[in-house]
This record gives C-alpha cells, structure tokens and sequence, in this order.
C-alpha cells in the first residue's frame, strides 16, 4: 500500500500545491481494520467497501460495467483478472489513484469535486472511475517478450512497459479518455483546461524535456502540468493523425524491452524524433490558442496581489478592508489582510486551508482539514482569536464548506459523509443546531452564502438530472427552490447586500468569469472580463468594483476591475434542460441488481503474484540463489514478503521471512551464511551464520501540527563461525527490548531542499539481555534532538544534538563515518542505533567509542537551483540540488576515560538526479569531510545515492 499511499500524496500535492507537516504514518488516509469490509463482485470487477457504504458500492458497480464496455474496445485491452477497487470515505477532499503493482486496483475518495479543474456535470463516480480505470487498461498492457517475462515471473516490475513512459503520457491519455465534448464531460472539454493553456500560450509552451522530468517532483506553476499537456497532447495526435495513431503510439511500447525509449516511439510510429513530434505539438498549440486570443478582449485592472504562488478566497469587507488567502510555495500559508489605505500585514499562518469566511464583529472562519481517528482527515471549522492563533470549534465534523450568517450568531456548513452532501446549521460556538436533510445519491452541495435576512441560503448544487446548477435554501422549511438552470457549470454564489442580485461564476460561452443574476427577472449578466479564468472573487458593498482570483502563467493573483455589465443578457432558468447524459440517467442503469455480496477476505488477494530470482557469487567463494515471493491483501491488511536461500557452496539453506499487519507490527527473521575465510590447501574454509529475529509495533498519534509516536521493539540474534568439516567453534548471542518516543513536526514546502521550520525529537531506552543468555546486558538510553530553522527563501540552519549514556556492559557508542548506523541486531525495525556520524573521522577509533556520548552538528543548507530538466536520448536530469556546510563535534568515552572532543567539518553537494525522465529520483550526495584533528582526522570523499519512486 506504499505505492497507493505516495499517489495520495501525490495526488493531495497537485491540489494544493505548497504544504507543511505531513504525518508519515503509513495508514494514513488507508482503509481501517475491524471495519466490517465487503466485497461486491461483477463481472470484471471487486468492489470492496465498508458495509454502510453499500448504495455508493452498487451505484459504483453499475458504472463500472458500462465504462469497461467502452474502455477495452477503445485501448485494446482486458486485464486477464478482475480489477480490485476501494471505496474509502476517510478524506474529506476528491481524488483516486490507480497502480498494477502488486495486481490491478485502484482506490476512489466518495466525496465529489465541488470546485477547480475537477468541477464536472459527469457524475464523480463516472468521471473517477473513467479517469483511474484507464489507468489500469493503459500500464497493464504488455506484448512480445515483454509477455513472455511476466508469464514467467508474474507481475514483476520490468514486465510493465508503459510504467516507464513519462508522466504526461499516462495522465494525458487518463484526461482524453475521461473527455467527451460531446456530453461537456471531463477537463479536455472544460473552460478551465482551455483557460490554463491560454495562459501557457502567454508564457511560452514548455519543451518536450521540461515537461518530461516535471511529473510529479517538479516545482513550476502549475502543479499538474502532466496532466494539461498530456491531454493537448493526445487532442493534437487525433487532430493531425488520427485517433488509430494516437493508439498506436501507446501500443507501440508494450513490448518495450529497454525502458524510456521515447525517441523510437516516436520515430516508430510518425518518422520523427520526439522532440519533432513535439515542435508539431507546440505548432498546433499556437495556432489553436492564437486563434482563441484574437477573440478575447484586452481588460483593464489594477493590481492588488501580483506576487506569490495562490492568492485566493477574497473577502472585501463593508469599511474597505480586504482578506485573502495566500500561497507561495516557500513558508507557511497565511491569511493576509489590507486596509482600506492599502496597508498589508500577516494575519495568521493557515495550514491545511479549504475556506475562509470573514464577518465584521464575529471575526475569521477557517474550514481546514485535520486529523480524526489518527488516520482520517476530515474537515472542521475553526475562529480565529485576538492573539493570532486559531480555536477549534468542531470536532471531525466534516464542515468542508461554510459561512457566517449576517448576523455573526449562526454558521452554515456543508456537511460530508458517506458521499452524500447535507446543511448543517452551528452556533458561533460551534454547537449543532439543526442538521438538514441530506441531498440524494450522487448529489452534491458546493459552495454557500445566507441572503441578508438570513433566512435563506443560495448554493451551487450538482443534481443527477441537471448537473451543477444554483439553488435558494430556505433554511426554517428545509426547500431547495432552483434558482438557474441550464448546462453551465456555476460555482461561488453570493447574495449581493441589498439582496436583490445573486453573484457567481460559471463558464457560459467558455469563459469562467462572475456573472450576477436579477433575482427579479432571473436574467444574467456577466460582470468581469479575463484571458484566462476568474476562480474567485468578491464584490464591495456598493457593487461598483470587483476584486478576483484570476489565473495566470505565474500563479493565481488578485486583481480589481469596475464592475459592470459586459456583452448579452440572458435567462439563467431555462424551460428546457435535457438531462446530463451519464450513465445513470440511462434507462438501463440498474444499481440494486448488483447483489453478489461477501464478507472481505483478505485471503482473496494475499498470494504472491509475482517471484524473482536472485544469484550471487564473489571471489571469497560465496556462491547462492535466492528466490523473491511477496504479496498483500487488497485493503493493505497483511503485507509478506518470503525470500529462501540457499548456499551452493555451504549447502544450507537461508534467507528472510517478514509480515507487517496493519500498518503497525512488524516481524521480521533472517538467516545468512558468508564465508569469513576461503579454503586453502590444508586449511578448511571457516564461514558464519548469522540468525536474527525482530518485532516492532509503531503506534504514532497523529496530527498536522506534529505527531507523537511510540516505538516498542525487540530483537535476537545467534551468531556462530563454523569451521567446514569440523562444525561451530565459537558463537556468540545477544537480545533486546526497546521502547522510543518520537515527536515530529517539521515542514516541508515546494521549492524546500531540506526539511525545515521545526524538529525531530528520539528518545530511546533498550535493555539488553532483555530475554537472558545475551552477550551484553544492561541499559542503553539516548535523545536526538534535531532542530530545524527556516532563515529566508529556504535556507534552513539544521542543528543536531545527541546525548548517549549505557551501562559499562551494555554496547558501547561508536562515532564516525558519514551516516548513522543501526546495528544488526535491530537495524530493520529502527533499533540498535550505536554508531553516530563524525563526519572526518573513520568508525573504527578506539578514541571515539565509549559507553557516554555527545555530539553536536550544524549545518547550513541552500538551495543551489531548481532544473527539472534533463537530456532526451539518455534520460537523466536534475531536480532541486542544495549545498549542505557543516560542522560536526563530538565526544565518546568511557569511565575513568578522557573526556576528548572531536571536530569535523566539510561540505555536502546534494542534487536530484531524475532517472527515466520522472520515474525515478536519486537523492544524491557528494561530500567532502575533514577530521581536524591532527591524530585521527582523515580528509575524505564520498558518495551516497538514495532511491525515491
């Protein structure tokens, strides 16, 4: 479930686009054990769901069958076994992720879009379900030798071709898939993609390259660029080729031995190198949105907010003040404020912003996500007080949307659950006053605003027949009355203060901007002007002018313009409106006669599915083969991984054996054979074997300000050397148990090289000889204290404490060398930590080891650029790179020893390297060190490299 968790992550990252703490907690947004799962079966699918998510279950399956008799057709291709699918109600946000890894699954969020690039007429589950199960029928495809491999290994990694393709490639063929201009269904059709690649005509069209290595590490506006240009990408093959050769570029690569081969794809197909395929895709780009340009009017503003990343959620205040909401991808999100004289200052820091509502006298309203259940993150609503911090008014209610009432005694709320959209009515306090009767299946409540006798609510609600449209709520007799009705999507309703207009946004004639309804006549006239896409707004109290969230090349600024009346009127409530054309409102849509329901087995899916074989052989005359089987249960339940050995050489049998449950406890055994001295003539070969057993439970409580974690561990390990022909001769055995105490809150932003802006704190005690029989005994206790601190434009100051003390029998420390490193007998669940980094300094000085220990570090850290960037033939680029300048200084000792402190200091180089274009991001380090001390010190180069999918 690693995998599905980073494309979460990942997914979460593309919506907001600057973020802080995050818990690394692996279970996370995961489906929670001892939840009473189920599984509906169909005929190509298992659909697996808590019981009490059952309509959402059966509505989905109906779906799903419809879309796999559109999607295989079309991409040629029907994976061999059913499809796993998890429906899972523990974010309050929309989003999916799809992998083939270990077997075909994809997981889907209940809740619908309500704003942003995913705001649809389709209904979420056809739209999702269309976007991630393409996914499945695009990376499951293989042919030619590429088969033959996983017919042999199973759902080995290498057998997947289209894995290594860039990833605009996937995203863009996921986005024209989910696509019919036809029904105005999906982004490639939508005034906002059509918007955003307006504003990159503006700034230039990125090349083949800068698109490649962005994916999903990459740092420039806008975040999900993939999917943008994948889409146009797809749009431009069909337009200028033909659908059949857009296909065919696809398919060209599923039996694609050498992985990122993008130029014979290319050539293979259109003759042409990639990066020609590409100058005719930016040729069709240009003249399409040159086209669109000419048409569009010139407009004059003036500037409020041009800097930052996403300035957002305007609220311009009666007295001329002005709030909004601000972004900028290097420190914390704030809440900024200027006053009618055009003076700015910081509010407060936001983390984790869904909206933000302002009333004169009752202050801020913040809806935010935060942690429930330890793994969920639902939404709640919280109230700024007069020192700057935020007070927490509900607890995981699910308030993802709200707003003050006029007379700042009352909130209504959007209330979430189970997939399904209610009003809630809350007092300041955040008391639940009335709960409204829920909208039906599939129907959705946008955004709110009370008009100003505050007995009504005007919103934007998604309705199945109608699609997203806006209504008038009165709130005492619970009656939603249609306030528009037509095939517009309209968002942000906003009663005007003389409550005789309601404004919003919509994209009638393909272009997002506010517009305002005469509740009088219900005509409606469009009331600002762009090139782009107005994604907010507000208007002051005498609706003379309007402030916007426009969107631009750099980011989302915020811009005045006099408001008045541009172009036609027109009726928003139309006679006639034909019904959304998704497959819900198709006569045979049938969601109740999907009923093959059983109880989750994790057994259905825990066998291996793939295995590898491993052969080792060196100079020391070790010679083995290891065979690799691992699997896990759909729902990430029971994780396994079974890897037996066997030495030729010893003719023994090794290898490990690990199982993680629930995200929490861990086992883990293994058993190794290495020759410590080859055979001679007259002299038999001496070898070791090494046996280990190790336990962890991990039991973190989590939040998005910090999360406290307590580690529980053991471990035993039975070393013996065994002369051959003649048997053991000397052995040796040790065991602990450990516990940890683990705070974390540091912040990571989008353009940080480094963790910053807070700390990690280890407190660790073990005790040895924990179960009898062990080599050493007695207590181990050590704090490492590491403290991070933002200073400007990401420079960060990185400081490190650590302070060691352990009984005379017990392990002693050791520093040295250019990591940490965990000892064997705990190294796999985190325990056993002895050897500390002196950077300069060999591990093996007698002068730096002892049963007491002090060591100090500090580093400076800056950012050196940021590329994304890379060669096209070969492909290798670079990501973010930092240079790390640091001290180290330390001490270890013993009783009745001196007290000697050692320094080193150097210097660490640290870039990106992106391997495959966006596949794969090496972490690397090159460092120079030098030991300053005359005796010991040593002047040293190295370098380390670390893998991140």
């Amino acid at each position: 479930m690693h995998r599905i968790l980073a494309l979460v992550l990942c997914a979460l990252l593309c919506a907001q686009a600057a973020w802080s703490y995050t818990p690394e907690d692996t279970a996370m947004l995961m489906p929670g054990p001892f939840q009473n799962w189920k599984t509906l079966e169909t005929d190509h699918f298992r659909i697996n769901y808590r019981e009490h998510h059952l309509p959402f279950a059966q509505r989905l399956a109906a779906v799903a069958e419809k879309v796999y008799i559109k999607q295989t057709p079309r991409l040629q291709w029907e994976p061999k076994k059913k499809t796993e699918v998890v429906i899972t109600d523990t974010y309050d946000g929309s989003n999916g992720g799809a992998t083939v890894l270990p077997f075909n699954r994809f997981f889907i969020f209940m809740n619908a879009p309500v704003e942003g690039e995913l705001l649809d007429n389709a209904p979420w589950i056809e739209q999702v379900f269309t976007h991630e199960f393409v996914h499945i029928l695009h990376l499951d495809q293989s042919s030619g030798g590429q088969t033959t491999l996983r017919n042999i290994f199973g759902r080995f990694f290498f057998a997947f071709p289209q894995i290594f393709s860039p990833a605009w490639v996937s995203e863009g063929l996921a986005v024209y898939e989910e696509t019919d201009a036809s029904k105005q269904f999906g982004r490639g059709q939508s005034a906002y993609y059509d918007a955003m690649m307006r504003a990159e005509y503006l700034n230039g069209f990125r090349s083949f390259s800068q698109l490649s290595y962005q994916g999903y590490w990459g740092t420039d506006w806008p975040s999900g660029q993939v999917y943008l240009y994948g889409y146009y990408f797809f749009e431009f093959l069909h337009a200028e080729y033909g659908e059949q050769k857009a296909f065919e570029y696809l398919q060209n690569w599923n039996s694609n031995i050498i992985p990122w081969r993008m130029q014979s794809r290319a050539k293979r197909v259109f003759g042409l190198s990639a990066e020609g395929l590409w100058n005719q895709f930016q040729a069709y780009l240009t003249k399409k949105f040159e086209q669109e340009m000419v048409s569009l009017p010139v407009v004059d503003y003036t500037p409020v907010v041009e800097t930052g990343r996403i300035n957002g959620n305007p609220v311009w205040m009666a007295d001329g003040s002005f709030y909004y909401y601000r972004e900028d991808g290097r420190r914390h999100p704030t809440l900024q404020h200027i006053d009618a004289d055009g003076n700015e200052v910081q509010v407060a820091e936001v983390i984790e912003y869904q909206q933000i509502d302002v009333h004169p006298q009752a202050g801020v309203l913040l809806s935010r996500h935060t942690v429930c259940n330890n793994v969920d993150v639902f939404a709640d609503l919280y109230r700024l007080q007069d020192n700057g911090a935020w007070k927490r008014i509900t607890e995981c209610g699910r308030y993802p949307r709200a707003a003050w009432a006029h007379s700042g005694e009352r909130i209504a709320a959007v209330h979430t659950d189970r997939g399904l959209s209610q009003i809630a009515i809350l007092d300041g306090r955040g008391t639940l006053l009335q709960l409204l009767k829920p909208l039906a299946a599939g129907e959705v409540i946008g955004h709110i605003d009370w008009s100003p006798d505050d007995k009504k609510l005007v919103a934007a609600v998604r309705r199945e027949a109608t699609g997203w449209n806006l209504e008038v709520l009165d709130v005492e007799r619970d009656l939603w009355t249609p306030l528009t009705r037509n095939d517009h999507l309209e968002q942000r309703p906003r009663f005007s203060t003389d409550g005789k207009w309601v404004y919003f946004i919509s994209d009638q004639k393909g272009m997002m901007n506010v517009r305002r309804m005469r509740l009088q006549d219900g005509q409606v006239q469009t009331v600002s002007r762009t090139q782009t896409a107005i994604v907010d707004y507000s208007v002051n109290a005498d609706q003379s002018s309007v402030r916007v969230a426009e969107y631009t090349a750099q980011g989302v600024v915020i811009r005045e313009q006099a408001l008045q009346s541009w172009g036609d009127t027109y009726a928003g409530l139309w006679k006639d409106r034909a019904k959304v054309k998704s497959i819900v409102n198709q006569p045979d849509y049938s969601a109740e006669a999907f009923t093959d329901i059983s109880d989750y087995s994790p057994l259905d899916t825990l066998a291996p599915t793939s295995w590898f074989a491993f052969l080792y052989a060196d100079s020391d005359d070790n010679n083995w083969i290891q065979f690799i089987l691992q699997g896990q249960d759909v729902l990430g339940f029971h994780q396994w991984q079974l890897a037996p050995a066997y030495y030729f050489d010893k003719q023994e049998f090794g290898g490990s054996l690990s199982y993680v449950a629930y995200h929490r406890l861990a086992l883990l055994a293994e058993r190794e054979l290495d020759t410590v001295r080859e055979e001679a003539p007259g002299i038999p070969s001496v070898w070791r074997q090494e046996t280990r057993y190790q336990a962890v439970w991990q039991q973190p409580i989590n939040s998005f300000e910090g999360t406290f974690e307590v580690d529980f561990g053991m471990g035993k390990e039975d070393v013996k050397r065994i002369i051959d022909g003649y048997g053991e001769y000397d052995s040796y055995r040790d065991n602990f148990a450990g516990v940890s105490l683990n705070w974390s809150d540091y912040e990571r932003y989008l353009h940080s090289i480094s963790v910053e802006n807070g700390r990690k704190v280890r407190l660790l005690a073990e005790q040895y000889d924990a179960f009898g029989d062990g080599y050493h005994d007695g207590s181990v206790y050590s704090l490492d204290w590491r403290e991070y601190l933002s200073l400007f434009d990401n420079h960060v100051l990185a400081l490190r404490a650590v302070l060691g003390k352990a009984d005379d029998s017990a392990k002693a420390f050791q520093l040295g060398n250019e990591l940490d490193e965990l000892q064997t007998l705990g190294a796999l669940i985190g325990f056993g930590r002895t050897g500390y980094t002196l950077r300069g300094y060999s591990d093996n000085q007698s002068q730096l080891a002892g049963t007491n220990l002090r060591l100090y570090s500090a580093e400076y850290r800056l950012p050196v650029g940021e590329w994304f960037d890379g060669y096209t033939v070969l492909p290798v680029g670079l990501g973010k790179a930092g240079l790390h300048l640091f001290v180290d200084h330390g001490a270890a000792w013993s009783a009745g020893q001196n007290k000697d402190y050692y320094t080193g200091i150097g210097a660490e180089l640290r870039p990106d390297l992106l391997i495959g274009y966006s596949t794969l991001k090496l972490e690397s380090t090159l460092g120079f060190a030098k030991g300053l001390d005359d005796e010991i010190g040593e002047t040293t180069v190295y370098l380390r490299l670390g893998a991140s999918f």
